[in-house]
Protein backbone atom coordinates (compact mmCIF):
# COMPACT_ATOMS: atom_id res chain seq x y z
CA UNK A 1 0.00 0.00 0.00
CA UNK A 2 1.76 3.45 -1.00
CA UNK A 3 1.81 6.29 1.00
CA UNK A 4 0.51 9.21 -0.94
CA UNK A 5 -0.97 12.51 -1.36
CA UNK A 6 -4.41 13.97 -2.45
CA UNK A 7 -7.37 16.31 -2.33
CA UNK A 8 -11.16 16.44 -3.34
CA UNK A 9 -13.49 18.72 -4.02
CA UNK A 10 -16.42 17.07 -3.61
CA UNK A 11 -17.48 14.60 -0.39
CA UNK A 12 -19.42 11.61 -1.63
CA UNK A 13 -20.15 9.03 0.38
CA UNK A 14 -16.76 6.66 0.45
CA UNK A 15 -14.67 9.43 1.90
CA UNK A 16 -17.01 10.82 4.95
CA UNK A 17 -15.86 8.30 7.63
CA UNK A 18 -12.53 9.77 7.22
CA UNK A 19 -13.64 13.52 8.08
CA UNK A 20 -12.18 14.78 4.60
CA UNK A 21 -13.19 18.77 3.89
CA UNK A 22 -12.79 19.93 0.26
CA UNK A 23 -9.74 21.24 -1.40
CA UNK A 24 -7.49 20.66 1.11
CA UNK A 25 -3.93 18.61 0.92
CA UNK A 26 -3.81 15.12 2.58
CA UNK A 27 -1.57 12.27 3.39
CA UNK A 28 -2.59 8.63 3.78
CA UNK A 29 -1.42 5.36 3.84
CA UNK A 30 -5.29 3.49 4.00
CA UNK A 31 -6.25 1.18 1.60
CA UNK A 32 -9.49 1.40 1.85
CA UNK A 33 -9.24 5.47 0.57
CA UNK A 34 -6.89 4.72 -1.99
CA UNK A 35 -9.06 2.06 -3.66
CA UNK A 36 -12.20 4.68 -3.50
CA UNK A 37 -9.77 7.76 -4.59
CA UNK A 38 -8.88 5.59 -7.75
CA UNK A 39 -12.83 4.73 -8.66
CA UNK A 40 -13.57 8.30 -9.02
CA UNK A 41 -13.29 10.86 -12.04
CA UNK A 42 -11.48 14.50 -12.11
CA UNK A 43 -14.51 15.80 -11.17
CA UNK A 44 -14.33 14.53 -7.40
CA UNK A 45 -10.40 14.21 -7.33
CA UNK A 46 -8.41 17.44 -7.71
CA UNK A 47 -5.13 15.05 -7.63
CA UNK A 48 -4.00 11.58 -6.33
CA UNK A 49 -0.64 11.08 -6.19
CA UNK A 50 2.19 8.11 -4.93
CA UNK A 51 4.48 9.96 -2.20
CA UNK A 52 8.13 9.06 -1.65
CA UNK A 53 8.86 7.92 2.47
CA UNK A 54 12.36 10.17 2.71
CA UNK A 55 14.84 9.15 5.38
CA UNK A 56 15.06 10.98 8.41
CA UNK A 57 18.64 13.20 8.51
CA UNK A 58 18.46 13.92 12.04
CA UNK A 59 15.59 13.37 14.43
CA UNK A 60 14.40 16.31 16.26
CA UNK A 61 11.60 17.52 19.21
CA UNK A 62 8.58 17.38 17.17
CA UNK A 63 8.40 13.72 15.87
CA UNK A 64 5.34 12.20 13.69
CA UNK A 65 5.52 8.44 13.62
CA UNK A 66 3.77 6.95 10.46
CA UNK A 67 3.02 3.40 11.13
CA UNK A 68 2.79 1.11 8.25
CA UNK A 69 -0.94 0.19 6.72
CA UNK A 70 -3.84 -2.27 7.58
CA UNK A 71 -1.70 -3.34 11.34
CA UNK A 72 -3.64 -5.85 12.76
CA UNK A 73 -4.61 -5.68 16.60
CA UNK A 74 -1.38 -7.30 18.19
CA UNK A 75 0.75 -4.70 16.38
CA UNK A 76 -1.35 -2.23 17.55
CA UNK A 77 -0.42 -2.69 21.00
CA UNK A 78 3.34 -3.34 20.39
CA UNK A 79 3.44 -0.09 18.17
CA UNK A 80 1.66 1.80 20.61
CA UNK A 81 3.71 0.41 24.01
CA UNK A 82 7.04 1.54 22.27
CA UNK A 83 6.09 4.83 21.26
CA UNK A 84 4.61 5.37 24.57
CA UNK A 85 7.59 4.08 25.99
CA UNK A 86 9.86 6.56 23.66
CA UNK A 87 7.37 9.75 24.75
CA UNK A 88 8.51 8.82 28.24
CA UNK A 89 12.35 8.10 27.87
CA UNK A 90 13.36 10.57 25.31
CA UNK A 91 13.07 14.58 25.21
CA UNK A 92 10.72 15.38 22.47
CA UNK A 93 8.28 18.28 22.85
CA UNK A 94 5.58 16.92 20.76
CA UNK A 95 5.05 13.20 19.75
CA UNK A 96 2.70 11.95 17.38
CA UNK A 97 0.79 9.28 15.68
CA UNK A 98 -0.29 8.54 12.25
CA UNK A 99 -2.05 6.02 10.51
CA UNK A 100 -2.89 3.64 13.51
CA UNK A 101 -6.21 2.92 10.91
CA UNK A 102 -9.46 1.73 13.27
CA UNK A 103 -6.60 0.70 16.47
CA UNK A 104 -6.43 4.58 17.21
CA UNK A 105 -8.77 4.06 20.29
CA UNK A 106 -5.44 1.08 21.31
CA UNK A 107 -3.08 4.15 21.30
CA UNK A 108 -5.76 7.07 22.88
CA UNK A 109 -7.22 4.81 25.36
CA UNK A 110 -4.68 2.43 26.62
CA UNK A 111 -1.49 4.59 26.06
CA UNK A 112 -2.45 7.87 26.56
CA UNK A 113 -1.28 8.96 23.39
CA UNK A 114 -3.00 12.47 22.64
CA UNK A 115 -1.93 13.26 18.90
CA UNK A 116 -3.33 10.84 16.40
CA UNK A 117 -4.16 11.18 12.90
CA UNK A 118 -6.27 7.72 12.71
CA UNK A 119 -5.99 7.62 9.24
CA UNK A 120 -5.46 11.11 7.07
CA UNK A 121 -3.30 14.17 8.06
CA UNK A 122 -3.48 17.38 6.17
CA UNK A 123 -0.52 19.15 4.67
CA UNK A 124 -0.61 22.33 7.31
CA UNK A 125 -0.29 19.30 10.28
CA UNK A 126 2.34 17.51 8.75
CA UNK A 127 4.37 20.10 8.14
CA UNK A 128 4.04 21.28 12.10
CA UNK A 129 6.78 18.17 11.92
CA UNK A 130 10.29 18.45 12.10
CA UNK A 131 10.78 14.62 11.81
CA UNK A 132 8.55 12.18 9.92
CA UNK A 133 9.54 8.85 11.02
CA UNK A 134 7.95 5.94 9.06
CA UNK A 135 8.58 3.43 11.07
CA UNK A 136 9.32 0.56 8.21
CA UNK A 137 11.56 2.76 6.39
CA UNK A 138 13.95 3.58 9.40
CA UNK A 139 13.99 0.29 11.16
CA UNK A 140 15.33 -1.71 8.49
CA UNK A 141 14.33 -5.05 10.30
CA UNK A 142 10.59 -4.24 10.97
CA UNK A 143 10.53 -4.20 6.91
CA UNK A 144 9.86 -8.32 6.58
CA UNK A 145 7.91 -8.53 9.71
CA UNK A 146 5.71 -10.77 7.33
CA UNK A 147 8.46 -12.82 6.27
CA UNK A 148 10.27 -12.78 9.56
CA UNK A 149 8.87 -12.06 12.57
CA UNK A 150 10.84 -10.38 15.61
CA UNK A 151 9.80 -8.73 18.91
CA UNK A 152 8.35 -5.03 17.23
CA UNK A 153 8.53 -3.37 20.58
CA UNK A 154 11.90 -4.53 21.09
CA UNK A 155 13.47 -3.45 17.48
CA UNK A 156 12.10 0.06 18.11
CA UNK A 157 12.76 0.68 21.20
CA UNK A 158 16.36 -0.50 20.42
CA UNK A 159 16.48 1.73 17.51
CA UNK A 160 16.57 5.06 19.98
CA UNK A 161 18.81 2.91 22.47
CA UNK A 162 16.08 2.28 25.10
CA UNK A 163 16.78 0.28 27.95
CA UNK A 164 14.37 -2.09 28.41
CA UNK A 165 11.86 -2.17 30.75
CA UNK A 166 10.33 -5.75 32.30
CA UNK A 167 6.44 -6.14 32.18
CA UNK A 168 5.45 -5.32 35.77
CA UNK A 169 3.33 -8.52 36.27
CA UNK A 170 0.65 -9.39 39.03
CA UNK A 171 2.01 -12.25 40.84
CA UNK A 172 -1.52 -12.52 42.12
CA UNK A 173 -2.76 -13.69 38.87
CA UNK A 174 -0.56 -17.44 39.47
CA UNK A 175 -2.91 -17.60 43.27
CA UNK A 176 -6.27 -17.29 41.76
CA UNK A 177 -8.43 -20.54 41.72
CA UNK A 178 -8.78 -21.19 37.85
CA UNK A 179 -12.67 -22.13 37.14
CA UNK A 180 -12.64 -20.61 33.36
CA UNK A 181 -10.72 -21.90 30.65
CA UNK A 182 -10.47 -19.44 27.37
CA UNK A 183 -9.40 -20.35 24.16
CA UNK A 184 -8.78 -18.08 21.29
CA UNK A 185 -8.11 -20.04 18.42
CA UNK A 186 -8.15 -17.79 15.33
CA UNK A 187 -5.43 -15.35 13.81
CA UNK A 188 -5.62 -13.28 10.38
CA UNK A 189 -3.21 -16.07 9.17
CA UNK A 190 -4.37 -19.48 8.74
CA UNK A 191 -0.94 -20.90 9.58
CA UNK A 192 -1.42 -18.95 12.50
CA UNK A 193 -4.93 -20.52 13.62
CA UNK A 194 -5.48 -23.10 15.79
CA UNK A 195 -6.27 -26.68 13.79
CA UNK A 196 -10.16 -27.55 14.59
CA UNK A 197 -8.13 -31.43 15.79
CA UNK A 198 -6.85 -29.42 18.28
CA UNK A 199 -9.48 -27.25 19.42
CA UNK A 200 -11.86 -30.18 19.83
CA UNK A 201 -9.34 -32.47 21.12
CA UNK A 202 -9.03 -29.16 24.25
CA UNK A 203 -12.58 -28.80 24.70
CA UNK A 204 -12.69 -32.87 25.16
CA UNK A 205 -10.08 -32.87 27.75
CA UNK A 206 -10.54 -29.44 29.73
CA UNK A 207 -14.18 -29.77 29.63
CA UNK A 208 -14.03 -32.47 32.07
CA UNK A 209 -12.30 -30.13 34.87
CA UNK A 210 -13.31 -26.46 33.60
CA UNK A 211 -15.64 -24.09 32.00
CA UNK A 212 -14.30 -23.32 28.59
CA UNK A 213 -15.10 -20.75 26.32
CA UNK A 214 -14.00 -20.32 22.79
CA UNK A 215 -13.82 -16.62 21.16
CA UNK A 216 -15.11 -16.34 17.52
CA UNK A 217 -15.40 -13.88 15.37
CA UNK A 218 -18.86 -13.83 13.26
CA UNK A 219 -17.10 -11.50 10.44
CA UNK A 220 -13.85 -13.98 9.78
CA UNK A 221 -14.27 -16.79 7.17
CA UNK A 222 -11.58 -18.92 9.35
CA UNK A 223 -13.58 -18.41 12.25
CA UNK A 224 -16.97 -19.19 10.22
CA UNK A 225 -15.21 -22.10 9.55
CA UNK A 226 -14.56 -23.43 12.82
CA UNK A 227 -17.60 -22.89 14.51
CA UNK A 228 -19.38 -25.57 11.85
CA UNK A 229 -16.94 -28.25 12.67
CA UNK A 230 -16.48 -27.21 16.63
CA UNK A 231 -17.99 -29.59 19.37
CA UNK A 232 -20.34 -27.71 21.27
CA UNK A 233 -21.03 -29.99 23.00
CA UNK A 234 -20.03 -28.19 26.94
CA UNK A 235 -18.07 -25.24 25.87
CA UNK A 236 -19.64 -22.02 24.93
CA UNK A 237 -18.71 -19.63 22.03
CA UNK A 238 -17.73 -15.91 22.66
CA UNK A 239 -18.80 -13.65 19.71
CA UNK A 240 -17.64 -10.23 21.02
CA UNK A 241 -19.26 -7.54 19.00
CA UNK A 242 -16.12 -5.61 18.49
CA UNK A 243 -12.66 -5.02 19.03
CA UNK A 244 -12.98 -2.37 22.50
CA UNK A 245 -15.68 -5.59 23.11
CA UNK A 246 -12.81 -7.79 22.64
CA UNK A 247 -10.55 -6.71 25.36
CA UNK A 248 -12.97 -5.57 27.72
CA UNK A 249 -13.24 -9.64 27.62
CA UNK A 250 -9.89 -10.71 28.06
CA UNK A 251 -9.29 -8.33 30.93
CA UNK A 252 -11.37 -10.29 32.74
CA UNK A 253 -10.62 -14.35 31.44
CA UNK A 254 -8.69 -16.52 34.07
CA UNK A 255 -6.36 -18.59 31.84
CA UNK A 256 -5.91 -18.27 28.40
CA UNK A 257 -4.90 -20.61 25.67
CA UNK A 258 -3.50 -18.22 22.73
CA UNK A 259 -1.85 -18.58 19.14
CA UNK A 260 -0.03 -15.87 17.95
CA UNK A 261 -2.21 -13.38 17.24
CA UNK A 262 -4.03 -10.40 18.91
CA UNK A 263 -5.65 -10.91 21.91
CA UNK A 264 -2.10 -12.48 23.22
CA UNK A 265 -0.79 -9.45 23.17
CA UNK A 266 -3.82 -7.69 24.98
CA UNK A 267 -3.38 -10.29 27.34
CA UNK A 268 0.20 -9.92 28.16
CA UNK A 269 -0.87 -5.86 28.74
CA UNK A 270 -3.55 -7.52 31.30
CA UNK A 271 -0.77 -9.68 33.06
CA UNK A 272 -3.07 -12.75 32.03
CA UNK A 273 -2.04 -16.06 32.99
CA UNK A 274 -2.06 -18.79 30.32
CA UNK A 275 -0.54 -21.48 27.54
CA UNK A 276 0.98 -19.87 23.79
CA UNK A 277 0.51 -22.58 21.11
CA UNK A 278 3.52 -21.82 19.19
CA UNK A 279 3.44 -22.48 15.38
CA UNK A 280 5.56 -20.39 12.90
CA UNK A 281 6.44 -17.23 15.03
CA UNK A 282 9.29 -18.20 17.99
CA UNK A 283 7.22 -17.96 21.62
CA UNK A 284 10.35 -16.59 22.55
CA UNK A 285 10.14 -13.56 20.40
CA UNK A 286 6.09 -13.06 21.28
CA UNK A 287 6.62 -13.74 25.42
CA UNK A 288 10.01 -12.10 25.55
CA UNK A 289 9.99 -10.33 29.35
CA UNK A 290 6.71 -12.07 29.96
CA UNK A 291 6.77 -15.28 32.23
CA UNK A 292 3.02 -15.64 33.03
CA UNK A 293 2.42 -17.19 29.73
CA UNK A 294 4.08 -20.35 28.57
CA UNK A 295 4.95 -21.10 25.35
CA UNK A 296 5.30 -24.86 23.84
CA UNK A 297 7.87 -25.00 21.25
CA UNK A 298 7.35 -26.35 18.26
CA UNK A 299 9.71 -29.35 16.84
CA UNK A 300 8.35 -30.19 12.98
CA UNK A 301 11.31 -30.19 10.77
CA UNK A 302 11.05 -30.80 7.15
CA UNK A 303 14.24 -30.34 4.52
CA UNK A 304 12.67 -27.08 3.54
CA UNK A 305 12.03 -25.28 6.96
CA UNK A 306 12.73 -25.38 10.79
CA UNK A 307 9.62 -24.41 13.37
CA UNK A 308 9.47 -21.71 13.63
CA UNK A 309 10.01 -20.34 10.62
CA UNK A 310 9.48 -16.44 11.28
CA UNK A 311 6.70 -16.61 8.75
CA UNK A 312 3.66 -14.66 10.10
CA UNK A 313 1.14 -15.84 6.41
CA UNK A 314 1.36 -17.40 3.73
CA UNK A 315 2.52 -16.40 0.66
CA UNK A 316 2.45 -16.10 -2.96
CA UNK A 317 5.68 -17.60 -5.17
CA UNK A 318 5.14 -17.86 -8.53
CA UNK A 319 1.43 -18.19 -8.79
CA UNK A 320 1.09 -20.50 -5.72
CA UNK A 321 -0.18 -20.20 -2.51
CA UNK A 322 1.41 -21.75 0.15
CA UNK A 323 4.23 -21.46 3.31
CA UNK A 324 7.75 -22.92 2.78
CA UNK A 325 7.64 -26.70 3.56
CA UNK A 326 3.75 -26.83 1.72
CA UNK A 327 5.00 -25.28 -1.67
CA UNK A 328 8.47 -27.47 -1.40
CA UNK A 329 10.49 -24.09 -0.91
CA UNK A 330 14.01 -24.03 1.13
CA UNK A 331 13.14 -20.93 3.67
CA UNK A 332 17.06 -20.11 3.71
CA UNK A 333 16.86 -19.85 -0.04
CA UNK A 334 14.25 -16.93 0.06
CA UNK A 335 15.93 -15.33 3.29
CA UNK A 336 18.95 -15.46 1.29
CA UNK A 337 17.30 -13.86 -1.31
CA UNK A 338 15.48 -11.16 0.65
CA UNK A 339 12.47 -12.51 -0.08
CA UNK A 340 12.04 -10.89 -3.22
CA UNK A 341 9.98 -13.55 -4.87
CA UNK A 342 7.78 -13.96 -2.05
CA UNK A 343 4.40 -11.60 -2.16
CA UNK A 344 1.15 -11.23 -0.56
CA UNK A 345 -1.18 -10.25 -2.93
CA UNK A 346 -4.07 -12.52 -3.29
CA UNK A 347 -3.40 -15.09 -0.05
CA UNK A 348 -6.28 -14.40 1.34
CA UNK A 349 -8.70 -16.25 -1.39
CA UNK A 350 -6.39 -19.43 -0.06
CA UNK A 351 -6.90 -19.14 3.55
CA UNK A 352 -9.57 -21.93 3.92
CA UNK A 353 -7.70 -24.24 1.91
CA UNK A 354 -4.48 -23.80 4.19
CA UNK A 355 -6.62 -24.33 7.10
CA UNK A 356 -8.79 -26.96 5.86
CA UNK A 357 -5.15 -29.32 5.49
CA UNK A 358 -3.06 -27.46 7.74
CA UNK A 359 0.87 -27.00 6.98
CA UNK A 360 3.33 -28.65 8.48
CA UNK A 361 4.22 -26.83 11.59
CA UNK A 362 0.58 -26.55 12.19
CA UNK A 363 -0.38 -29.86 12.24
CA UNK A 364 2.42 -31.44 14.06
CA UNK A 365 0.71 -29.53 17.45
CA UNK A 366 -0.05 -32.50 19.69
CA UNK A 367 -3.45 -32.00 21.67
CA UNK A 368 -1.83 -34.96 25.00
CA UNK A 369 0.56 -32.85 24.89
CA UNK A 370 -0.78 -29.36 25.15
CA UNK A 371 -2.96 -30.66 27.83
CA UNK A 372 -0.43 -31.90 29.82
CA UNK A 373 1.51 -28.83 29.86
CA UNK A 374 -1.66 -26.77 31.23
CA UNK A 375 -2.72 -29.19 33.62
CA UNK A 376 0.86 -29.16 34.77
CA UNK A 377 0.74 -25.12 34.68
CA UNK A 378 -2.60 -25.22 36.63
CA UNK A 379 -1.32 -27.41 39.59
CA UNK A 380 0.98 -24.79 40.68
Amino acid sequence: MPFFSFSINEINTPFKKFNIASNNVYFSKNTELWKNLNKQNSSVVNFLKREKRLPVKNISKNILFCLPPSIGLGDAFEYAMAIKTISEKVNFDKVAVAFPGEYYFVFQNFFKIENIYPFIIKKSEINNFDTVFHLTLEIKSLINQKYLRSNIFEEIINFFNIKNIKNKQIEIERKLKINTISIFPLSSSPIRTMPIKILNGLIKFLTKDYYVEIFLDHNSKISNFLYDKINLEKAVVIDPKNKQDLISSIKNIQYGIFMDSGPLHVAKMFNKKGLLLETSVSSKTLLKNYNLIKGIENTFSSVFCNAPCGLTDIFNYENTYGCYDSLKIKSTTCQNNNFKNLINRGVKNYYLENIKKPVGCTSSLNVQNIYNVIKKDLSL
